[in-house]
């Protein structure tokens, strides 16, 4: 079994100074720190956890907390390229992924505090914004080091990252408007009231400022009798742009079936997932990068880890998005 004498002996540097660089302190360089994990790496030095956990009174694990019930959800494309973008970041850093789950809030928050009393996790990565959020005033109690994916309503010193989703609603309008050439085009979102669907509303009205909005229940049964009810009302409609493809992919199907005008409406919605897939001829899908957006998130939760000189100011990161093109049906 390789030691952290043994490194120092090789690389010629004390042992404090290997420890220090394979626990990525700032106070080493990164060209030492590069030598000392390639030499760590070429004897086969695997890291005792334990006792580094016991040294830095901090677990080697991130916690990764869902909304409730949104890990069980089958249909949750977007939570699972996040975690296999965040999971990525954490191997390459020698550090592992727990997530906390519940079927409500309160199941949530003791699955978290039981991490930060028990487990010593000092880093999160939060897959939701909300508002006066007991977890987020949990961890600030704790002193831990917190990312959110998505925009906070209060940013203030909050850590997130996430896409330009004003921008991404407008060129998402446009294009679809300009390539079937619509002349009623419809926002469709729900009434759960996420920051991302408000901005990409905000987008869609940039493009169309006259633009009709639909926002559906919670509920599938509901969000499907407000839609038939809404397309037999409505044959103007022309088109649809949905905040996810989850609900263009609802929304379009109840077209189908309640609107005789234009039974195949165009559709662009977001997240490139199964249901962008289901849609069919006409039904595109935004991009929003999901694995960068994880990947991003680990980037920033270690930021206080890197040099001054490295170190970066910014307290989020703006992930791009990619547009469909049209025409491709093969994606």
């Amino acid at each position: 079994m390789v030691t952290i004498q043994d490194i120092a002996n090789k690389s010629g540097v004390a042992i404090s100074t290997v420890s220090r660089a394979l626990a990525d302190s700032p106070q080493i360089s990164v060209k030492t720190k590069e030598r000392i994990k390639k030499i760590a790496q070429d004897m086969g030095y695997t890291p005792n956890f334990a006792a580094r956990n016991l040294t830095q009174g901090e677990s080697n694990t991130v916690g990764v907390v869902f909304q409730p019930q949104a890990a069980d959800s089958a249909e949750n494309d977007f939570a699972m390229q996040l975690l296999f973008g965040i999971n990525s970041q954490l191997v390459a850093r020698q550090y592992l992924l727990t997530t906390a789950t519940g079927s409500n809030w309160s199941e949530v928050y003791n699955a978290v505090k039981m991490m930060v009393e028990a487990g010593q996790v000092r880093r999160f990565i939060l897959l939701y914004t909300v508002e006066n959020d007991p977890i987020s005033e949990l961890l600030r109690e704790n002193n831990a080091r917190v990312v959110v994916t998505g925009e906070p309503e209060q940013a203030n010193d909050v850590l997130y990252v996430d896409n330009d989703n004003r921008r991404a609603g407008e060129e998402a309008t446009r294009q679809l408007v300009d390539q079937f050439n619509l002349k009623a085009p419809l926002f469709v979102r729900t009434l759960a009231d996420w920051r991302y669907e408000r901005n990409r509303e905000i987008g869609f009205h940039l493009a169309q400022p006259e633009g009709q909005v639909l926002s559906l229940p919670i509920d599938f049964h509901a969000q499907k009798q407000v839609l038939e009810s809404y397309f037999e009302l409505h044959h103007e409609i022309d088109g649809i742009i949905a905040s996810d493809d989850k609900i263009g992919y609802l929304a379009r199907n109840q077209a189908q079936a309640h609107l005789p005008t234009h039974p195949k409406l165009p559709t662009i919605a977001f997240n490139r997932s199964e249901y962008a897939r289901l849609g069919g001829k006409d039904f595109y899908s935004v991009d929003v990068l999901p694995r960068s957006l994880g990947s991003e998130a680990v980037r920033l939760l270690f930021n206080d880890q890197r040099s001054v000189l490295e170190q970066t100011k910014a307290t989020n990161v703006i992930v791009p998005y990619r547009l469909p093109e049209f025409g491709d049906e093969t994606w």
